[in-house]
């Protein structure tokens, strides 16, 4: 059934007129507006706003977020249905506002791939950087849409299962078949590899555009989340060869000092937690992971009473020091230590393992304190890896994406539950839990996207 992609996750005016009138020169034809010029394509891939906003739904599922019981009674259905795993999340009346802006941002890459070779007033190395930088963007919000819709790549399996509809070209009408998980990878590492090869930019004015740098980052977390260590580490070393630069927490004052979102030297590339999932309660247990010289719990953290709602607790801090911070989900160079030291780890090599992990945590405990990580057992080093990732990437959502890949491995399965309201809420390793519902409105549409 070819329904206008539109109607289900791009409205048409914001996409064509919005959007690109005020940042592009076009040309009116017809009822619609096309890119005529090399300039107009740069104009679009520079506008933060079509690529920035990346989901965030998974945070409230993950096993960081815990609400307090006096909180439970103010959270809004969305969340709460998210935090208990349920099977539907969204009302008839509501939209997924993470699938609406992952796919608009799939639009707007695959306008920009479509056309910018040939458009007019531009050199070719020009318009292979722009093309690249689209790439980049089509291969993010992917891999945040497979690992959000779709079963958790298994390195020993087929990945056949159904992930998500495959779009590659900037047309409104189309079947939203969906492709299989193996597919969404496949997309997903030869718009990389394709980014690399057209001579993508090695730095950038801003972290919103993509270098190579972000190219490598991203390979890196892609071949994390597919079982690939060694590709993991080859592309997370490549990355930290080009941007490798960590930020000192004892250089800062106070949270107001840490840099805003667009100006922080570890972020490769930002792309954000959509705003509304901003302030989630923390656990208690991962509040209790900080050490008494852990400078991350002072700068990551905030006090629950001074967000709102407020409750008894901790919240994510870094996004209430400044308006021009949000949450980043993108790649970035503590990630790229932690990817390094994971699969050092697994491959036996200890000492590179330690020597990652306590680079990063020199520049995020108090001056003179015992920060080092030792081990002798390989075991134990995975365990500081997979404690040193909740804490530095807290916030994020990034641990719902390690219990899905943690789960293919049975020393790291785990059942967790949830008392929610006076209910039990259990989730079981590899579970449909794990899954995200594509909204049952857009399977109304579009009834290939329920098969």
């Amino acid at each position: 059934m070819k329904t206008p992609i539109y109607s289900i996750f791009i409205l048409l005016a914001t996409l064509m007129i919005t959007g690109c009138s005020d940042y592009v020169e076009i040309d009116p034809v017809g009822n619609t507006r096309v890119l005529k010029y090399t300039a107009d394509y740069r104009s679009l891939v520079n506008n933060q706003s079509n690529f920035q906003n990346s989901g965030g739904i998974y945070l409230i599922s993950s096993t960081e977020i815990q609400f307090p019981e006096t909180y439970q009674d103010i959270v809004s259905p969305i969340w709460a249905n998210a935090y208990t795993w349920k099977d539907a999340i969204y009302n008839e009346s509501q939209s997924d506002a993470d699938w609406n802006n992952l796919y608009k941002a799939i639009y707007y890459s695959n306008v920009v791939i479509d056309g910018v070779m040939g458009s007019e007033r531009g050199d070719a190395s020009e318009k292979q950087e722009i093309l690249a930088e689209a790439y980049v963007h089509r291969a993010f919000a992917y891999l945040q849409l497979v690992n959000t819709y779709a079963p958790q790549f298994d390195p020993q399996g087929t990945n056949t299962a159904k992930a998500v509809p495959l779009l590659t070209t900037p047309s409104l009408y189309t079947e939203l078949d969906r492709t299989s998980v193996a597919e969404v990878y496949e997309l997903i590492l030869s718009d990389l590899q394709k980014s690399l090869d057209n001579s993508i930019q090695v730095n950038a004015e801003f972290n919103t555009l993509p270098t190579k740098a972000a190219a490598y980052a991203i390979l890196a977390r892609t071949y994390l989340y597919m079982g690939n260590y060694d590709l993991a580490l080859d592309n997370s070393l490549e990355a930290l060869d080009l941007e490798g630069s960590l930020i000192d927490l004892n250089a800062f004052s106070s949270g107001y000092d840490y840099p805003p979102l667009f100006e922080n030297p570890e972020i490769l590339l930002s792309k954000t937690l959509l705003f509304s999932y901003h302030n989630a309660p923390l656990s208690e247990d991962l509040i209790m992971s900080f050490e008494d010289d852990d400078l991350r719990y002072d700068y990551y953290t905030i006090d629950g009473a001074n967000v709102y709602p407020s409750f008894t607790g901790r919240a994510f801090g870094i996004s209430n020091y400044n308006f021009n911070t949000g949450v980043n989900v993108g790649p970035s160079v503590p990630e790229m230590h932690l990817i390094a030291a994971e699969a050092y780890a697994r491959s036996g090599d200890l000492e590179n393992a330690l020597k990652y992990l306590n680079d990063l945590r020199e520049k995020r405990y108090q001056s003179g304190s015992a920060y080092e990580l030792s081990s002798s057992s390989p075991e134990e080093v995975m365990d500081y890896v997979i404690t040193e990732r909740s804490k530095e990437l807290i916030g994020r959502g990034f641990s719902w994406f390690d219990q899905r890949r943690l789960n293919l491995d049975s020393e790291y399965q785990q059942t967790f539950t949830r008392i929610f309201k006076g209910e039990t809420y259990v989730l079981e390793p590899n579970s449909d839990g794990y899954v995200f519902p594509i909204f049952q409105n857009y399977i109304d549409l579009n009834p290939e996207l329920g098969k």
